[in-house]
């Protein structure tokens, strides 16, 4: 399995945009996704602005199916982990991709913009999840998509993060729930309507437009578009926590209302908002967040 899935050379110059999927190896519809788009690549690259370069994540847990082999690749991105000399397989992959993104941007003089798919574990509709920077809040904004924000000092040690802090656009895409084949479709249609919002295609059709974003329309569409992350519920390394069943993305909470259990009892909502991202699967030691409308 190889790690660069294609490298799309443009002839006018435009932004470098660079796509990632299986970041998680049990989140393989964002690979399938760009697989689809990328090989071989659906559009004609004489229409093409700049660079886009598709790429795996973590190799080895997409062999196996699973989130991670020892640690949380998309949890490592700091300074710490490159300098402990670990021979953990998610260290590994990750200073490999950490080399292949920074020789691709010093290659580049343009804007950079780096997208990385995801799905969940829980039903959702289609989210982003960004640093909040006006350097791409028109990106963000004619999206169509919901977006969260906050995240620094609740998840640290992401590929967002990094990317972000380098000075760049980077955001996440959440596209549905794991395994799903409409997580798929929203996949697909993201990645292609992101080429025309970046600019790496910018002569996109209007009517090719209209159809992406009619795929990634959503009944279930929150009343707000932007979101601020205000708690996160993170797992101790020995505890039995078991979420209650049935929470999705975006749903409201009230302060007090049972959220999960553990050996010690139930967790209650330390707050009103709206749950995010609620852990349905044994991987991860994120429990929940709780999320606010900005």
């Amino acid at each position: 399995m190889d790690r660069i899935i294609a490298r799309i050379q443009g002839k006018a110059e435009g932004p470098l945009v660079i796509y990632v999927g299986g970041l998680h190896g049990n989140e393989s519809n964002g690979v399938r996704a760009l697989e689809n788009i990328f090989s071989p690549f659906i559009y004609a690259e004489n229409e093409i602005h700049g660079t886009a370069v598709a790429l795996r994540g973590n190799l080895a847990a997409l062999k196996q199916n699973k989130r991670f082999l020892n640690h949380d690749l998309n949890r490592i991105w700091t300074s710490e982990m490159l300098a402990s000399n670990s021979d953990s397989s998610e260290v590994q992959e990750m200073i490999a991709l950490m080399a292949l993104i920074d020789k691709e941007i010093a290659e580049h003089s343009g804007a950079v913009f780096l997208i990385d798919l995801h799905t969940t574990s829980a039903p959702t509709i289609p989210f982003i999840v960004s640093q909040f920077d006006p350097k791409f809040q028109s990106f963000l904004d004619s999206s169509d998509v919901p977006y969260i924000s906050g995240l620094n000092g609740y998840l640290d040690g992401t590929l967002l993060a990094w990317i972000c802090d380098k000075g760049h656009c980077g955001l996440a895409f959440e596209a549905g729930q794991q395994q799903s084949h409409n997580s798929l479709i929203k996949h697909e249609a993201f990645v292609q309507l992101s080429m025309f919002h970046t600019g790496l295609y910018p002569n996109m059709p209007q009517e090719e437009i209209g159809r992406l974003k009619k795929l990634l329309d959503d009944e279930l569409q929150p009343k707000h578009k932007h979101y601020r992350l205000v708690e996160r519920y993170a797992i101790d390394e020995e505890e039995d926590f078991k979420m209650e069943l049935g929470y999705s993305n975006f749903q409201k909470i009230l302060k007090g209302q049972l959220l999960a259990q553990n050996q010690n009892g139930e967790i209650l909502a330390p707050r009103d908002g709206n749950i995010f991202m609620p852990l349905y699967q044994k991987e991860g030691n994120d429990g929940f967040f709780i999320i606010e409308a900005v």
